[in-house]
């Protein structure tokens, strides 16, 4: 049995279909699982779970592309797929699905009229947690969900020890940066938090950033805010990242993809979010199976994890920024009392 999973997009949106690799490995016994994804997300897929990792190249060289994706598509075709899955609504997927030849196809309806008859069996996204929507691609099959449970990949713990050598015994990983801005904190806030956190629990914060031009800008003028002494990781991998995360005691941060990997890593987090809908993309617990992210905005929890979120009534906007500024009103002009004496609930369960 040879299963293709299709997942074109973003880094948390690739770890969120991890569940479905245990329940399909139950369920049929001897398949291998193969996953599609864009090539800066490989990194965060555990290879103990699939198969094979395959990516879609999205270089701007022409030329590139162009040779990656019929190499693609050969490989696609050469592998003889009995069940294809498209985790996403967009054409490209669906089409990615077809040329794969597996008889049993299950996706999401595609916007476009040409790409709909891709699929054998359609569903319709709906408003309810991602990884339930993506499970809903079994529910589809008769494939029986045994388990919710999200997978991250992470580095082996005998990696290049001294990356981590100047790691604190105990420590709190902060993670305030996204490849969205518009998802992000004020600067000044985030100095605030860590030395919340550091004065009042007498333990230190562990910053991750990613090598990204505009996240290390950030990270600068938070180092700049905060005085010497910061401890901070602005080059590490995904995996690195991973386990550095599953050593700490718990995680601060946006709703991003590390926000992801770090419930995916059983580490009570608490994550501020925008003009995202928590019960799209609240911080799942493993421990749980079923969501507790029920409101439109406000403060939610899921077993161990927070999601805090101003209770606007114009939140979850789901837009880029307010009136197309990429500056989120909701995260910019933050309630920073009540945000800091939730956090503080939240941290006097787990540093003792």
């Amino acid at each position: 049995m040879n299963i293709l999973i299709i997942k074109l997009r973003n880094i948390g949106d690739v770890l969120l279909t991890t569940p479905l690799f245990e329940n399909l490995k139950l369920h049929f016994k001897q398949c291998n699982i193969d996953i599609l994804v864009n090539d800066n997300t490989a990194q965060i897929v555990p290879v103990h779970m699939v198969n094979r990792i395959l990516t879609l190249n999205r270089t701007k060289d022409k030329l590139h592309r162009i040779k990656s994706e019929l190499s693609l598509l050969l490989a696609l075709k050469q592998t003889k797929y009995d069940i294809a899955i498209g985790l996403t609504n967009g054409d490209r997927t669906a089409f990615l699905s077809f040329i794969s030849g597996a008889k049993i196809r299950v996706g999401f309806q595609p916007k476009s009229l040409w790409a709909r008859f891709f699929y054998t069996h359609k569903l319709n996204i709906e408003y309810k947690h991602t990884i339930e929507s993506n499970l809903d691609t079994l529910r589809a099959l008769g494939v029986p969900i045994i388990s919710k449970k999200v997978t991250s990949n992470m580095a082996d713990t005998f990696c290049d020890s001294s990356i981590f050598s100047k790691l604190p015994n105990r420590f709190i990983h902060c993670h305030f940066f996204s490849n969205w801005f518009f998802k992000c904190l004020d600067d000044s806030f985030c100095v605030e938090i860590i030395k919340f956190v550091e004065t009042t629990y007498k333990i230190r914060c562990v910053l991750t950033a990613s090598n990204n031009d505009k996240e290390r800008e950030k990270l600068k003028n938070i180092i700049s805010l905060y005085g010497d002494g910061l401890i901070y990781f602005d080059s590490l991998s995904l995996p690195e990242v991973s386990l550095l995360n599953s050593k700490s005691l718990a995680y601060i941060g946006v709703d991003t993809a590390i926000m992801h990997l770090s419930g995916a890593n059983g580490i009570p987090s608490f994550a501020f979010f925008g003009p995202s809908s928590a019960k799209l993309w609240g911080v799942w617990d493993n421990l749980c199976n079923e969501s507790g992210y029920i409101k439109d905005s406000g403060i939610q929890r899921m077993g161990r994890n927070i999601v805090y979120q101003e209770a606007m009534p114009c939140v979850p906007c789901h837009k880029d920024g307010c009136n197309g500024t990429k500056i989120s009103d909701c995260l910019v002009k933050i309630n920073k009392d009540l945000a800091l004496s939730t956090l503080k609930e939240f941290l006097d369960h787990i540093v003792i």
